[in-house]
């Protein structure tokens, strides 16, 4: 995905940085136990905090000790691949390979085309073993590819689009019924948007120097508006959040979501242009 959902590591115990890297290390290891070892390089943070909050509303948090090919010599503790964390691994491998595409049509990425060739043969496993997840995402690409292509001049819109696709994942996640399979994708929803506009106002500079679409130029929008949606974003996600009944990883998921992600924001919004 972008890499914006995050800890914000200066305010995490030390219990909970461990188990924030139990987390990642597992969903590592589970994309190269699914997908191959050169497909762990699409690993990512935003996938990262979709297991673990999959993972918290349906009470998962059991590790174990294992090896990780990169650092052979000591064992780490890792998440199990539990039903949470191989839905993380099809979800960011599905997700690299459109952003991957996306990047070498809109922006000709050198690099897009050569990631896009590694994870072919991961992306169609992944369509095979997830081809309802595939289809969300999927259609969510073609309807903001779409807004792209218009040029369109509606902040809302696509944002709402990548939003839309979020909410799409989270009604395909693995999670018991009752409220959570509800609260879960609204969760997603807002979360989606804020690392829509939160990458979009990150690469203005960029895309104006490419040509390629963005929407808040395209919107003439500036900094006031931008701060106002992202805010607007992580607040109704939070309002969404505290809705749900988190048996495990609350404290981790709590950084995460009220100073993690805030932490990120005033990063991007107090960035010079380049």
């Amino acid at each position: 995905m972008f890499g914006y959902i995050g800890p914000c590591r200066d305010e995490l115990k030390i219990r909970e940085e461990a188990e924030y890297k139990a987390w990642y290390c597992g969903l590592c290891k589970c994309i190269g136990g699914r997908y191959g070892q050169g497909a762990r390089l699409a690993l990512s943070y935003d996938c990262t905090f979709v297991a673990l909050l999959l993972a918290g509303a349906a009470g998962e948090g059991a590790t174990c000790l294992a090896r990780c090919p990169f650092h052979p010599f000591k064992k780490r503790i890792m998440a199990l691949n539990g039903p949470s964390v191989s839905f993380a691994a099809d979800l960011d491998i599905l997700l690299a390979w459109y952003k991957l595409a996306d990047d070498w049509r809109d922006e000709r990425k050198l690099g897009a085309p050569l990631g896009h060739l590694a994870l072919a043969g991961p992306a169609r496993r992944a369509q095979v073993r997830a081809p309802e997840l595939d289809g969300a995402i999927r259609m969510g690409i073609a309807e903001l590819t779409r807004l792209e292509k218009e040029g369109c001049k509606e902040l809302d819109a696509p944002a709402d689009a990548f939003a839309c696709l979020m909410r799409a994942v989270g009604e395909q996640a693995p999670l018991p019924e009752g409220s959570a399979r509800r609260v879960v994708p609204q969760v997603l929803y807002h979360m989606g948007r804020w690392v829509y506009l939160m990458d979009a106002w990150d690469d203005r500079a960029k895309d104006a120097k490419r040509g390629a679409y963005n929407a808040f130029l395209a919107a003439a929008a500036g900094e006031e508006r931008a701060r106002f949606l992202l805010a607007l974003s992580q607040n109704e996600a939070l309002g969404a959040y505290e809705l749900l009944d988190i048996e495990t990883h609350k404290g981790l998921l709590d950084n995460i979501l009220y100073e993690g992600c805030a932490a990120r924001m005033r990063g991007v919004l107090e960035a010079k242009d380049e």
